[in-house]
């Protein structure tokens, strides 16, 4: 197996070619014990600092944050074939690099680069990836740990690649939910915003050993970097008179960001027209410079899938969401502008849908997909909520 040998006990934390920390970690666990002498405060990650400077618990969080979640299918093997206990130590076999932003740990007195090592200018391995997804043994003597699938958050099977000098995410379906259903939800969702004008991904569907995965392009450069939402609220002390939603908006302002209230209303709008129960702090947020440290906006929206009654819940009925309030009744209250929607045609909604669902024919071999039943029953159930946002814009602007 191609493991790194460097020694990362004592290390520097890196923010491109910019010195950020000095650092100590457990060699096992790859956990952050001490920060040992800071080089550049500002370029700190966003959550990792207090009054007296970088905290090494709050950088070792952070660390674990941007790991690989020990609940992913495989990863506990892969772990102890590579001997290491934690997500954060199988960090370190890629230096800590992401596709997300350009942070890395540099063991110290090595003499390298960013420029030399990172995964948006050079070339990586998907033996990491293909593991994760069960289609290697991760036993093979010959496998090559430098990939940023060893840095991949979340807990749905995915894997990172290449496809004409372009990073592309595969990812799959939570093998809980019986039809599988999340990797053609992101394409639906991805069509409706294109329908609404609305800033996204655009996500495709294939089928590999007859599963179902969605596929999307990566969305940050050698120059830019993806700020969560959560590290946007927890970037200043929180004030007990504001709710999260306009804590994060005052946190935006504070941080140059612009135009963010609108940008996230869109978000909610389409959460509730797909019924989305998972948009959590984590999965959106927005893009900073990772030269300047200025931000450019609200990220483009990613990862709609758990929507669309995917979870066996009754087609139609309450849907719960995230991350403002528990149920879409009330979080959509939240949305106060409407002047910009243009509700999409029954007929279209319906197209999206139906040509979108009925393409998962295949499951494990079986051919079970999903019923023609079922399909209209969604499509029915979209086209109401899609109608109560047109019956909400006449409310906030009436003629």
């Amino acid at each position: 197996m191609s493991t790194i040998n460097y020694n990362f006990a004592k290390s520097t934390l890196m923010h491109k070619n910019i010195p950020v920390a000095d650092i100590e970690l457990t060699k096992r666990s790859g956990s952050i014990v001490a920060v040992t002498k800071t080089h550049n405060l500002k370029h700190a990650p966003l959550t990792t600092t207090n009054d007296q400077g970088i905290d090494h618990l709050k950088l070792d969080d952070w660390l674990a944050g941007r790991s690989i979640p020990a609940s992913r299918h495989n990863v506990t093997r892969l772990m102890s074939d590579l001997g290491v206990t934690a997500p954060a130590a199988l960090a370190l076999q890629s230096y800590g690099l992401s596709l997300s932003d350009q942070y890395w740990i540099k063991p110290i007195n090595q003499n390298l680069m960013w420029e030399d090592i990172n995964f948006f200018q050079n070339d990586f391995s998907d033996d990491i990836g293909r593991i994760l997804l069960g289609e290697k043994d991760s036993r093979d003597p010959d496998i090559n740990v430098k990939s940023p699938d060893n840095s991949s958050d979340g807990v749905l099977r995915k894997r990172w690649t290449i496809q004409n000098e372009k990073r592309i995410l595969i990812k799959g379906a939570d093998t809980k939910h019986q039809l599988q259903q999340v990797p053609f939800n992101e394409v639906i969702a991805s069509q409706i915003m294109a329908k609404l004008n609305i800033k996204h991904i655009p996500y495709t569907q294939i089928f590999m050993n007859n599963n179902p995965y969605s596929l999307c392009e990566i969305f940050t450069t050698i120059d830019t970097e993806y700020i969560t939402a959560w590290s946007v609220l927890k970037a200043f002390k929180r004030n007990a008179n504001l709710s999260e939603y306009e804590q994060i908006l005052r946190n935006c302002e504070n941080l140059g960001a612009r135009n963010i209230r609108h940008k996230i209303e869109e978000m909610l709008v389409l959460d509730y027209i797909i019924a989305n129960t998972d948009r959590h702090l984590g999965n959106f947020g927005f893009i900073r410079n990772a030269n300047t440290l200025e931000y450019e906006g609200f990220a483009p929206i990613f990862d709609s899938g758990a929507s669309l009654w995917c979870d066996g819940s009754p087609i139609g009925g309450i849907a719960t969401s995230k991350p403002f309030k528990k149920w879409h009744s009330n979080q959509i209250k939240l949305v106060t502008d409407l002047s910009w929607y243009n509700p999409i045609p029954e007929s279209e909604l319906t197209e999206i849908i139906t040509n979108t669902l009925s393409k998962n024919t295949y499951i494990k071999d079986v051919r079970i997909g999903i019923s023609e039943e079922r399909i209209a029953q969604i499509a029915l159930a979209v086209n109401r909520r899609s109608k109560h946002i047109t019956d909400l814009k006449r409310q906030l602007s009436p003629p």
